[in-house]
């Protein structure tokens, strides 16, 4: 028997046996639809949900980069405003200790017939040095004071940009906060549907098993055992099952194989809020730190990461660099895919890009 006549044989099999299984009677199929396509839908908003929130912790990264920068310059127009403060009350001092000696010097005699005209010539010379010399020493202060003001009021505007910062910030973790309540609530009824899916199910296989046990499992047996045996017959083995080798890195050079090598090390990691590894990682924590592999720094969050490097056309890609999406961003590893971590309840793993590109760039 050849190997066409032996496939002949399985595929009767194979018919014989789905035609005892798929008998009629057969009610509960439509309850069983009914409750996988409510299951697909909440599977459909729990991951809606997620890649909003997704977004939502993109951009609370780069209002946390603006209030870092803004008590930055809140804490550099302090530490100026009271240099100015000290340089102030030593110019005062200075100018204060001058006026007493000048009184002193002036008040020194006994009376004028102890002045000689040279004495006098250089008492007149010190009072007009030393006014000269205050006067320039009030003008120091004066422009210490104003320099003061204007650093005062870069602080204020540091301090306005702090709360308009935090302000966007506190809005922003509002919703993230509405949104996970309302994806818990969802998961919850999610459970709820999986566990009454899987009593329908486990429902109509018992059925379906009392209603045809003994004789489609003995046909079964019998023709399955007749197919094997004719196999063995004619010497066939068949084709084993295998199975996918795991993902590899492109090759590459330089720096962006250092890159590469931890990011594809991270895949079947889960994500994480604001995750930055080692045990789990949200996008902009994996691809910052794997570019800080090849000892390139850049911000976490994807806002900053795109404006922070040259922008590349998607023409152009080359594996390590970063492409961007609305509140997301991941490492292009060739072949038009990348690496990266989607969302809430999935791994980081490698996928086709998929529309809604809105740019890439190339650190280094």
């Amino acid at each position: 028997m050849n190997r066409r006549a032996i496939r002949l044989v399985i595929l009767t099999v194979c018919v014989a046996t789905f035609g005892v299984i798929a008998a009629p009677g057969v009610s509960i199929a439509d309850p069983i639809g009914d409750k996988q396509a409510e299951a697909q839908q909440l599977e459909a908003q729990i991951n809606a949900n997620a890649e909003k929130l997704s977004g939502l912790n993109e951009q609370i990264h780069s209002t946390q980069n603006e209030l870092d920068q803004a008590n930055a310059d809140i804490q550099a127009a302090d530490t100026a405003v009271a240099a100015a403060k000290a340089k102030t009350k030593e110019l005062r001092a200075e100018v204060a200790l001058r006026a007493a000696a000048v009184y002193t010097q002036s008040g020194s005699t006994s009376g004028v017939e102890e002045l000689d005209a040279q004495n006098a010539q250089d008492l007149s010379s010190k009072q007009k040095y030393s006014s000269l010399a205050a006067q320039r020493d009030n003008e120091i202060v004066t422009q210490l004071a104003k320099a003061k003001e204007q650093v005062q009021l870069r602080k204020a505007d540091a301090e306005e940009a702090r709360q308009v910062a935090q302000d966007k910030q506190d809005e922003l973790q509002s919703q993230q906060s509405k949104l996970e309540d309302g994806q818990a609530a969802l998961q919850q009824l999610k459970s709820k549907i999986d566990g009454e899916l899987a009593v329908l199910v486990q429902k109509a296989e018992e059925e379906r098993q009392a209603r045809e046990a003994a004789a489609a499992r003995a046909q079964y047996e019998a023709q399955l055992q007749q197919a094997a045996q004719a196999a063995q017959q004619a010497g066939w083995s068949g084709g084993g099952s295998g199975s996918a080798s795991p993902a590899t890195p492109p090759p590459s050079s330089g720096d962006v194989s250092a890159v590469l090598a931890y990011a594809y090390a991270q895949i079947g990691k889960p994500y994480c809020y604001a995750g930055a590894g080692p045990s789990c990682f949200d996008c902009s924590g994996l691809t910052m730190m794997a570019w800080a592999q090849a000892g390139v720094s850049m911000p976490h969050g994807s806002y900053a990461q795109q404006a922070m490097f040259p922008a590349v056309s998607m023409s152009q890609l080359q594996p390590g660099d970063l492409v961007f999406w609305d509140g997301h961003v991941g490492i292009y590893v060739g072949d038009g895919s990348v690496l990266h971590a989607p969302h809430t309840g999935t791994n980081v793993q490698i996928t086709p890009i998929w529309p809604g590109v809105i740019g890439a760039a190339r650190p280094g």
